[in-house]
C-alpha cells in the first residue's frame, strides 16, 4: 500500500472530477435513475482511493459505499424540473429546484461514501443500522412532504412527477443523526464533512450547471446543453469529494490501513446474487399481478400497499442490503460496485435495440436476457481474477471504466441509421441528422475517458495492492 502522502490537492480535485464528469455523462446517456448513477459513483469512489492508496480489501468498502451513495439520488426526478430553466418565467424556481436536488443528493451521497471510507470507527452492526434507519427516513421524508407536494420543483398540472427529494433528506440527515449519537465526534467528522462537501459541490454543480439550458444559444444543436449539464454537475460534485478527501488525507489513509474489512466469502455472494434476482425479475412479477391504477388509488390499503413496495423494491432498501451484503464479502462488495454497474449499462442499452425506433433492431426479450446474461457473467469472472492479481485497484477501475465506456460508443453507433441509412443519405449524415451533439458529446466522453486513464496509469505506479486473502 502506498502510505506516503506525495500527491498534489490539484490532483486530488482534477482526477475525481474528470472522472465523475464522464461517468455522469455516459449515466446522462446510456441509462438514467439511480442504476445509473452507479457509474459516477464507481468512478469517484475508485479514484479517491488510488489517491489515498487503498489496499483492495479497503477499496472494496469504498467502492461499494460510493456507488450506491451516489447512486441514491438517482431516485429524484429532475426532467420537469429542468423545464422550468428553459423557461424564464419559471427560471428562478427551476434553479431552486435544482440547487435543492443537487445539495440533497450530494448529501446523502457524501455521507454514505464517508462512511465506507472510514471504517476505523464505526463497526459493522453500527453501519448496517444506520443503512436501515435511512429505509423508513426516506418514507417518512416522501409522505410528510413530496407526496403532499409541500415544495414541489415538477409540474402540478400537467403530467405530474412523484418526487423525493425530501425523502433522501431525511434518510441522510437519520444516518448522520445516528452515526454522531453512537460514536465519538472524532468518528462522525469524515462522514459530516463529506456530505457537506458533497452538498456543496452537488447543489453548485446542479443548481449551476442547469443554466447551460437557460442561457446556451438554441441554434447551437451541435453542443447539447442538456449534456454540458451533466458535465458540469459531475465534474463540480467530483471536484468537491476530491477536495474534501485531500483535506482529511492524513486521517483517510490511516483509515484505509486499519478499517475493518470483510473476509472473500462466497455465502454473502450468493445471497447477494439471490437478492439482485429477486429484485430486478421479482419486480415484474408482483407489479403485474396488481390491478391497474393502484398508484393513483386513494384509502388506506391503498397507501399502504405502495409502502410497502416501496420497502420490497424501491433503490433505498436495495442499496442499504446491498452495502449490508457488502460488509461481509469482498466478493460481494466488487460485484455491487462493478459488475452490477455495467450490467445496468448494458440493460439500459438492449432495451434500447428493443423499443426506440432510431436502432431499429428489435430485439426480442429473450436475446436481450442473453446478452445480459453473456456480458454480466464475463465481467464478473474478470472482477474474480483480478481481485487476485496484482494492482487490483488500478485494474478494476480501468475495467469498469472501458466497459462503460464502450457501452457508450455502442450507444452511439450501433444502430440503425449508422448501418442501414435511408437512399441517398450518407451514414454519418443519417446520425447527425438526429443527433446534432454527437460528435461533441461523444469526443467529451473519449478525451476524459483517455485522461481518466492516464491518471491511473501513470500517477499510481506504485499502487500494488494485494489480491484477495
Amino acid at each position: 500500500m502506498n502510505t506516503r502522502n506525495d500527491h498534489p490537492a490539484w490532483l486530488f480535485v482534477v482526477f475525481p472530477a474528470v472522472a465523475m464528469l464522464l461517468g455522469w455523462g455516459l449515466r446522462g446517456y446510456i441509462g438514467g435513475g439511480p442504476y445509473g448513477a452507479l457509474i459516477p459513483g464507481v468512478f469517484v469512489a475508485l479514484s479517491i482511493c488510488l489517491l489515498l492508496g487503498y489496499e483492495m480489501e479497503t477499496a472494496a468498502m469504498a467502492a461499494v459505499f460510493g456507488a450506491i451513495g451516489v447512486g441514491y439520488g438517482g431516485n429524484m426526478t429532475y426532467g420537469q424540473t429542468l423545464g422550468f430553466v428553459r423557461e424564464m418565467d419559471t427560471l428562478y424556481w427551476g434553479v431552486l429546484g435544482c440547487l435543492i436536488k443537487g445539495a440533497v443528493w450530494g448529501l446523502l451521497g457524501g455521507a454514505v461514501f464517508g462512511l465506507g471510507l472510514d471504517r476505523t470507527h464505526y463497526n459493522r452492526k453500527t453501519a448496517i443500522i444506520a443503512l436501515l434507519i435511512t429505509i423508513p427516513a426516506f418514507i417518512i421524508g416522501v409522505q410528510l412532504i413530496n407526496e403532499p407536494k409541500l415544495l414541489y420543483f415538477s409540474n402540478r398540472l400537467d403530467r405530474p412527477r412523484g418526487e423525493s427529494w425530501a425523502g433522501l433528506l431525511f434518510a441522510a440527515l437519520a444516518l448522520l443523526a445516528f452515526l454522531r449519537a453512537r460514536g465519538p465526534r472524532s468518528a462522525f467528522n469524515i462522514p459530516l464533512r463529506f456530505a457537506l462537501w458533497g452538498a456543496l459541490g452537488g447543489g453548485i454543480g446542479f443548481g449551476g450547471g442547469c443554466l447551460w439550458l437557460a442561457f446556451g444559444p438554441p441554434e447551437m444543436r451541435w453542443v447539447g446543453w442538456w449534456k454540458m449539464m451533466e458535465f458540469s454537475f459531475g465534474f463540480l460534485f467530483g471536484a468537491a469529494l476530491g477536495w474534501c478527501a485531500w483535506l482529511n488525507r492524513e486521517r483517510l489513509q490511516t483509515a484505509g490501513q486499519t478499517g475493518e474489512t470483510p473476509p472473500a466469502s462466497w455465502a454473502p455472494f450468493a445471497l447477494f446474487l439471490a437478492f439482485v434476482l429477486f429484485t430486478f425479475y421479482g419486480r415484474g412479477l408482483v407489479f403485474g399481478l396488481l390491478p391497474e391504477g393502484f398508484r393513483e388509488a386513494t384509502g388506506f390499503g391503498a397507501w399502504s400497499l405502495r409502502i410497502i413496495l416501496t420497502m420490497l423494491f424501491g433503490f433505498v432498501t436495495f442499496g442499504a442490503v446491498t452495502i449490508i451484503l457488502g460488509l461481509f464479502s469482498q466478493h460481494a462488495a466488487w460485484q455491487a460496485a462493478i459488475t452490477l454497474t455495467v450490467y445496468h449499462t448494458v440493460l439500459d442499452y438492449v432495451r434500447d435495440l428493443n423499443t426506440t425506433s432510431e436502432f431499429g433492431y428489435r430485439l426480442s426479450y429473450a436475446g436481450q436476457q442473453i446478452i445480459l446474461a453473456v456480458s454480466s457473467a464475463i465481467v464478473g469472472f474478470l472482477v474474480y481474477r483480478l481481485m487476485y492479481g496484482p494492482r487490483p485497484v488500478v485494474r478494476l477501475y480501468l475495467l469498469v471504466l472501458w466497459a462503460c465506456y464502450l457501452s457508450g460508443c455502442a450507444r452511439s453507433f450501433i444502430h440503425k441509421d449508422l448501418f442501414f441509412p435511408e437512399e441517398g443519405v450518407g451514414r454519418l449524415t443519417a446520425i447527425l441528422t438526429t443527433h446534432s451533439s454527437l460528435i461533441l458529446v461523444h469526443g467529451i466522453f473519449t478525451v476524459s475517458a483517455i485522461i481518466t486513464t492516464w491518471f491511473i496509469l501513470t500517477r499510481f505506479r506504485d499502487e500494488e495492492g494485494t489480491g484477495a486473502a
